[in-house]
């Protein structure tokens, strides 16, 4: 069994709130690397999840299609397009964290030093199990477009009058939430909360990267202009 990379974030509170959103799957089979429908399909040995017309687009995937990147991603997912473990799903938000935090981070100290403590609210209208996902295909071979996070940065007042407004069970975190605010070390750290289409919400703490005196000089290049409500960003662009 592959070892775990290093977390990223320190998670704190996670709970679901049951919002019922799986994708039904396609009828017939799809190959993932020619995308063909065919009835009978081989089978990844190693995620049991990716499906291949035939050999050669098995070991094209794998090479060229960056399956083995993905592979794993694809275990965790399941053919269900689900996660179950709850190790699973903070591993989950720790990779999904990482491939953002060079941006929110100097977009969290920007925000910090004008509206003061605060956390970063980040959250998605697909799926913790979809987003989680390296590749943007999901476990039936179907492509998963346009696959955005919408960042926020809040406060605990404006989280009470906004986000719990629109949805009481996000009151659940509001303790924990509070003590996270009031505690983090604004010259290290930032407050994460995230949410999922699926009910999936994570509470946790992160490492500035970079350090806080870049971020505060990037926060002021990149967004000190900006007059938008939110950060908005595409897990798949380059």
């Amino acid at each position: 069994m592959e070892k775990a990379p290093p977390s990223i974030c320190k998670w704190i509170q996670t709970l679901e709130l049951g919002y019922s959103d799986v994708d039904k799957p396609p009828d017939g089979g799809i190959c993932f690397h020619c995308a063909g429908r065919h009835a009978k399909l081989l089978k990844c040995a190693r995620c049991k999840v990716a499906t291949y017309c035939q050999r050669d687009c098995q070991v094209e995937d794998w090479k060229i299609g960056k399956h083995k990147l993905a592979c794993q991603s694809y275990a965790r997912v399941g053919p269900s397009m689900q996660i179950d473990d709850e190790n699973d799903k903070q591993q989950a938000c720790n990779e999904l964290f990482g491939r953002i935090r060079f941006y929110v981070c100097p977009y969290a100290v920007h925000k910090a030093t004008t509206l003061g403590r605060g956390f970063l609210f980040i959250q998605s209208d697909r799926t913790l199990a979809t987003m989680s996902l390296t590749l943007p295909k999901d476990s039936y071979g179907r492509p998963t477009d346009n696959r955005a996070l919408l960042i926020y940065y809040l406060t605990l007042g404006e989280f009470d009058a906004e986000v719990c407004r629109e949805d009481f069970e996000m009151a659940t975190v509001r303790t924990k939430l509070q003590e996270a605010v009031e505690n983090y070390d604004e010259e290290d750290e930032i407050v994460i909360l995230m949410r999922f289409r699926c009910g999936h919400v994570s509470l946790g703490t992160s490492a500035l990267v970079p350090d806080h005196r870049v971020c505060k000089k990037l926060g002021i290049d990149y967004y000190s202009e900006s007059t938008a409500a939110a950060l908005q960003l595409n897990i798949d662009d380059s």
